[in-house]
């Protein structure tokens, strides 16, 4: 394996320089900045994280927690911090939680002892009381995607409020009036979030809320089948709101199932602009929440506090806007046959 010594000789300079321009600990200026990454890439070199962390009592790793590994819309947002973490030499130890406060409280402190440097955690409906390990010691913590009021972290998300309530009002405004909602966890805040937007359009066209039309799918494909199914048979609902994708999926399933035709006989709209969104037929209309924006503002926060780049401790929070993208599932109300 080639050494820093070996990237010195290549290039010409001094071990020193070769560290000051990996670690970014001095200026370097561009002719030998050029000179040491050309030599780096030629021999292949990789500075040793492990070699660093002795030398600055670092562990350059840090710890990303997320809920679902099934879920695209994580794993996008996963990608987001991979690129901060990569730009500042540091590797990610991945768990998923399986949205199980428990098993998020385990590797809180498996994590914990191991000296993980700093973590960005997408929490569970018991993150507040989880992650106060983290808290009491001023572990580097950055909140994704779910927010936990008061909770003094940084902290990222999308907005969802605006993002329901702009998806519900383009339903209200092509005409529909009974409009069914597919539910996440209900106890995550970014899902109450969606719920508060959707009753935010409904008031807004003095529209009754039916508590009857929310049903639960707890963010889960076949729990989201069976909830459409409910609607469908039991109400007369001409439209339906999925709170986010593993939702719309469970729609899809249940609506080919039953052999309605969207948008002629039912439309629907959900959160999450994936891959698969605009390709099937029809193509869906989404909210777009920009997940690996998401991923890559958390790992920025986090970033910034490991290397000491700010002088502020006051918790700062971003709000990601949405995105409406109305596509071929939403249309003026139609009959069921």
């Amino acid at each position: 394996m080639p050494t820093i010594k070996d990237v010195a000789e290549l290039a010409g300079v001094s071990i020193a320089t070769v560290s000051h321009v990996i670690n970014k600990t001095r200026f370097v200026s561009q002719e030998l900045s050029q000179r040491v990454l050309a030599a780096i890439e030629e021999l292949g070199y990789y500075p040793s994280a492990l070699g660093r962390g002795f030398r600055k009592g670092k562990s350059f790793v840090i710890a990303v927690f997320l809920p679902d590994p099934r879920n695209p819309f994580f794993q996008i947002m996963a990608q987001g911090v991979e690129e901060q973490a990569e730009q500042n030499h540091y590797s990610i130890s991945y768990c998923h939680t399986r949205e199980e406060p428990l098993r998020e409280k385990f590797y809180v402190s498996l994590f914990n002892r191991r000296a993980i440097d700093g973590f960005v955690v997408a929490p569970t409906s018991r993150g507040r009381e989880n992650l106060k390990p983290l808290l009491e010691q001023n572990v580097p913590l950055v909140l994704v995607d779910r927010r936990i009021e008061e909770l003094p972290v940084d902290q990222v998300f999308s907005d969802s409020v605006t993002g329901a309530y702009e998806a519900t009002r383009h339903l209200l405004e092509l005409g529909h009036r009974s409009i069914g909602v597919l539910l996440g966890m209900r106890e995550i805040e970014t899902i109450k979030e969606r719920l508060t937007g959707y009753r935010r359009a409904l008031n807004e066209y003095d529209i009754p809320f039916d508590e009857d039309l929310v049903v639960d799918g707890y963010s889960q494909i076949e729990e989201g089948s069976v909830a459409t199914d409910y609607l469908l048979e039991n109400k007369e609902v001409t439209a339906i709101f999925g709170s986010n994708n593993q939702m719309m999926l469970g729609a899809l399933k249940s609506i080919k199932k039953q052999g309605i035709r969207c948008p002629e006989e039912i439309s629907l709209i959900g959160f999450d602009d994936l891959d698969w969104t605009a390709v099937i037929s029809p193509a869906l209309s989404v909210v777009d929440q920009n997940p690996y924006e998401m991923g890559y503002q958390a790992g920025r926060l986090l970033f910034e506090r490991l290397e000491g780049k700010l002088q502020i401790t006051a918790p700062r929070i971003l709000k990601i806007p949405t995105k409406m993208i109305i596509r071929e599932s939403t249309d003026v109300p139609g009959m069921r046959t």
